[in-house]
């Protein structure tokens, strides 16, 4: 009995330190963000490729992945529509779930899928090979040089790439709409214009900066926390794709019940 009350508090304990140490981290890289010092050149040399392999490489396969899926979805979400008599409530349904819940949620799957496994791999990699030591030797700040820069991209990328799966989301609209419901491209524009509001804008911003901040912080701290052996790399990586994802899914329901009250 005694030994198992042990074993609660030890974990209760290792709960604890590991929240804080996170917590501390997230917030000391929050600070550095915002920090004017950190924006050396050789960090901005940094960030403009990370943003260019994050948003800018990813780009064909980004538009054909949001043609593809955006197509099929707007095309059952008409088809639903039309099922149930909605079709007053068309303008407005394509917006709501376009803008606000599946281009934000899906650009983050995407990303997390081909970059955040990257950011996870390469920082795991150099700490195992002893190179985080090598650039503090150097007095090379780690948070300005290698963290920052991959954040600020995982936020840039994220939310403009979820603009951009918006777009062909409701794009995709007109070509159902027109052959569903025979609308024409100016009535199909009036309708979605009418639909719009501020708050879709700041749903889908926000989104975009949450999901994007947690695409890199994420990978970046798993990274740093793997042991010191080539064989602890893969495990680093699936740990932290398993944490990233529950930290998407806890943003979207979190979303979902804020725009519910």
């Amino acid at each position: 009995m005694l030994s198992f009350i042990e074993n609660i508090g030890q974990k209760t304990i290792n709960i604890v330190k590991s929240v804080y140490e996170a917590s501390s981290f997230v917030s000391e890289l929050i600070l550095h963000v915002f920090y004017p010092k950190s924006y050396n050149p050789a960090m901005i040399m940094v960030l403009v490729k990370q943003i260019y392999f994050t948003a800018i490489g990813i780009l064909p396969v980004f538009v054909f992945m949001a043609v593809l899926f955006g197509s099929g979805v707007i095309g059952a979400i008409i088809s639903l529509a039309l099922k149930y008599n909605l079709q007053s409530q068309i303008g407005s349904i394509i917006v709501t779930f376009s803008i606000d819940e599946f281009a934000p949620f899906f650009t983050a799957l995407l990303i997390s899928l081909r970059s955040s496994t990257a950011v996870n791999t390469e920082i795991a990699v150099m700490k195992v090979n002893k190179e985080l030591n090598t650039l503090k030797k150097y007095n090379i700040n780690l948070i300005d040089y290698l963290f920052v820069p991959r954040i600020i991209s995982g936020i840039v990328s994220v939310t403009s790439l979820s603009a951009l799966f918006a777009i062909i989301m409701i794009a995709s609209g007109f070509v159902f709409s027109f052959f569903y419901m025979g609308l024409d491209f100016w009535t199909y524009k009036n309708l979605i214009f009418e639909s719009v509001e501020i708050k879709d804008i700041v749903v889908l911003v926000l989104k975009g900066m949450a999901f994007g901040f947690v695409t890199m912080v994420i990978p970046i701290y798993s990274g740093l926390n793997a042991f010191n052996s080539y064989t602890a790399i893969p495990i680093s990586v699936l740990n932290g794709m398993v944490k990233l994802f529950i930290a998407i899914f806890f943003i979207e329901v979190l979303s979902l019940m804020l725009q519910l009250m």
